[in-house]
């Protein structure tokens, strides 16, 4: 494997287990805020999204290039969170309305998020390529 590859690896790990730590963060400071059940699932997403990261970040760097599995079930939970991001910004979900708050820790977890896609994208074309390399 090429040592760009594997740089790529590092990185979308680091990002991944870095959203880990800003959902934590996001999902306690949540909690602290308010009580009320709009407040409770606010909670309840960013300790899911939070969960979610942490054990796909320890899935890569024991997976290194194994298996695409884990940079695409990231890709897409990131892709998931910046959706459900967008639509709670511009239309009025049930329970949580319209968020009007855009904070710095919102902006860093969706840089980090696109991130994770579109390395992850770049490092499974890259892998498809070294397949078809490797096949010739």
């Amino acid at each position: 494997m090429k040592k760009s590859a594997s740089q790529l690896i590092l990185i979308i790990t680091i990002l991944a287990l870095s959203n880990s730590g800003i959902y934590f963060v996001t999902a306690y400071s949540q909690m602290n805020e308010s009580s009320d059940d709009s407040s409770k699932i606010q909670t309840m997403v960013f300790a899911t999204a939070a969960i979610s990261y942490l054990p796909l970040g320890i899935w890569m760097v024991k997976n290194r290039f194994h298996s695409r599995a884990p940079y695409v079930i990231t890709s897409l939970i990131s892709l998931a969170l910046i959706g459900l991001y967008i639509a709670s910004r511009t239309i009025s979900l049930p329970i949580v309305g319209i968020q009007q708050d855009i904070g710095v820790i919102d902006m860093v977890a969706k840089i980090t998020q696109g991130s994770i896609i579109v390395m992850s994208v770049i490092l499974i074309l890259k892998w498809n390529k070294e397949k078809i390399k490797l096949t010739q």
